[in-house]
């Protein structure tokens, strides 16, 4: 009965997750996510690597003289952020540790996701046979087993505290 206690508990808050944020399609959530939380951070973020590369924000897009990115729905990483928070919250847990799990799962997984536009641009930018193979494959499979990690190292350390405290 647990197992499917956690399968449904999962299935259903990402369902919810997923949804919501569809729903959210061309609105100011859509434009905050992407356009000021992956775009604007990347751009600052490529700045501070390589300030020559002059890096700007124009909506969705990261531009520069050398290269154009555009960050679309799906890009950002939601999907991977929906994973981690809908594994966590049907873990059973106390609150505390769940809060716990939220931060650090959201900060792991938006930063690896910031991390991957990052390699996108300067693929892009240096060597575009690189792109197709980081955009579609490597960089989804990294943060996917980077959240897979980080739920088996806080469902152990959850546990252990839980049974620490008893």
């Amino acid at each position: 009965m647990g197992l499917f206690r956690l399968v449904f508990l999962f299935a259903l808050t990402f369902s919810i997750l997923y949804w919501g944020y569809q729903e959210a399609r061309g609105t100011a959530i859509e434009r905050a996510v992407i356009d000021t939380a992956t775009v604007k951070t990347s751009v600052f973020f490529i700045n501070q690597i390589r300030p020559d590369e002059q890096v700007r924000a124009q909506g969705h897009r990261l531009v520069s003289s050398y290269v154009k990115l555009s960050v679309l729905n799906g890009c950002e990483g939601t999907e991977s952020l929906f994973l981690i928070i809908a594994a966590i919250a049907a873990f059973r847990s106390s609150w505390r540790h769940k809060a716990a799990g939220f931060f650090l799962g959201i900060a792991l997984i938006y930063f690896a996701n910031q991390a991957r536009i990052i390699g996108l641009y300067f693929s892009l930018r240096h060597d575009r046979v690189w792109f197709e193979m980081l955009h579609g494959y490597v960089g989804p499979t990294f943060i996917i087993a980077l959240g897979c990690i980080f739920y088996l190292w806080w469902t152990r350390w959850s546990a252990s505290q839980c049974y620490t405290l008893k």
